[in-house]
């Protein structure tokens, strides 16, 4: 207590060069502070589970050309015969058919899922057969499987992002809940169960979707002009580093189905890559990252220059310290305990600034500021970027403090007193 005392006093009598610097510690705070908060939002958002595995997990790329040979096969059923043949190969663990509905692929389709005439949810619609969930290793409901839930448009399955969500403005939501396609009140779902918490791709937030499953006599009703997405995933002792290659040498051609043929088998993590890279997600993170570097660069050398330059100056009031008494352990203590303690008054205020900002950013215009990023805004998370940042800026002043006044110290009292 007695060394923050004493800073403080210290800090009073050079109020005038201590201004500048509380200045620029102020501004500097800021910068850090959205630095810490942008990288760490993203940083938390990419290491969190996906609910979902892709490993082993391979895509068909298939092509369709030339005359069908077998008239009575309709598209549709084309695209379930391969689903059948590719289920019954040895290597196979499961393999799902779905439209419009594989993760981090692009192709979506939306629609408004409504509880009541006031409360609806955009919702992405998931058109998939049974095996779908196996695939991909998604979470489901013991009780309530997606291979228990009646085929058509009729029942879903919401996942747990889309239920939590209508069970925050509703909480009398339940799965009896009926839900109405849009406010068209004609058109009932009912709920079949739910799928447990799945997020689409890396850099996104928890997924809002509807589950709805299909089958041949469904798929030939409404999607006979559609091209069907095909996955499966590999047995792991069948997964080598050549399966690729061997597939197409040796399965894809036993596959085909009339003028429906096989291309290629795409592991779904080059999928995934492939998709970060469309979605602009990873250059976006390399820009950030790149501007986040300069960032620090420039603001750890200007801080540092600061401290150092005016711990260089005191050299004197060093020498004094230790003729009349003073420990090179106490005088250390006391500039690292005034740099620290500087540090500490200018981030109090700009942390005021910070949450003024933050709070207020939504409410003006929904900038890329705050808004999109894909953490949801809570005090943890402010008082994590708050902590990160002072963390970051203490580490730079005590750096600009150190050298110099270790070199200080090293004066003799004889000295001190002649130059003084």
């Amino acid at each position: 207590m007695k060394y923050i005392l004493h800073n403080l006093h210290m800090i009073r009598a050079r109020f005038r060069s201590n201004g500048w610097v509380l200045a620029e510690l102020f501004v500097v705070f800021l910068v850090m502070w959205y630095l810490c908060d942008s990288l760490g939002c993203l940083k938390y958002t990419f290491y969190q589970p996906l609910g979902m595995d892709i490993s082993h997990v391979y895509q068909l790329s298939t092509i369709e050309g030339g005359e069908s040979r077998d008239t009575t096969l309709t598209r549709v059923d084309k695209y379930f015969n391969l689903l059948e043949k590719l289920q019954a190969l040895p290597e196979v663990e499961c393999a799902a058919l779905s439209y419009f509905s594989l993760p981090m692929s692009g192709q979506n389709s939306y629609g408004m899922l409504m509880a009541h005439d006031s409360l609806g949810l955009n919702v992405r619609n998931l058109y998939v057969t049974a095996d779908y969930c196996r695939v991909f290793r998604m979470t489901e409901d013991e009780r309530h499987p997606l291979d228990g839930l009646p085929v058509g448009d009729d029942y879903v399955m919401l996942t747990t992002g889309a239920y939590e969500l209508f069970k925050k403005h509703m909480p009398e939501f339940s799965l009896d809940t009926k839900l109405y396609n849009g406010r068209d009140t004609s058109e009932v779902y009912t709920q079949g169960g739910f799928i447990g918490p799945m997020r689409m791709y890396r850099y996104g937030s928890d997924a809002r979707s509807v589950f709805h499953r299909i089958d041949r006599a469904f798929s030939n009703e409404n999607f006979e002009n559609y091209s069907a997405q095909l996955t499966f995933r590999l047995k792991p002792s069948a997964d080598t580093p050549d399966f690729r290659a061997r597939f197409n040498r040796e399965i894809a051609p036993r596959l085909d189905v009339d003028n429906v043929f096989v291309a290629d088998a795409v592991p779904y993590t080059t999928q995934q890559h492939l998709f970060e890279v469309m979605n602009g997600d990873v250059d976006r993170v390399n820009t950030q990252a790149l501007v986040v570097f300069f960032l620090l660069v420039n603001v750890f050398l200007g801080l540092i220059g600061t401290f150092w330059y005016r711990t260089s100056r005191r050299r004197g009031e060093i020498g004094l310290r230790m003729s009349m008494g003073s420990t090179r352990r106490n005088v250390f203590y006391l500039l690292m305990g005034e740099g620290l303690l500087l540090l500490t008054m200018a981030a109090l205020p700009a942390m005021f600034l910070c949450y003024a900002v933050a709070i207020a950013e939504p409410s003006v215009g929904h900038t890329a500021l705050i808004a999109t990023w894909p953490v949801e805004w809570s005090g943890v998370r402010f008082l994590s970027g708050c902590v990160g940042a002072w963390l970051l800026m203490a580490l730079m002043v005590i750096i600009g403090i150190w050298f110099p006044a270790r070199r200080a110290m090293k004066i003799q009292p004889a000295d001190a007193l002649h130059e003084e």
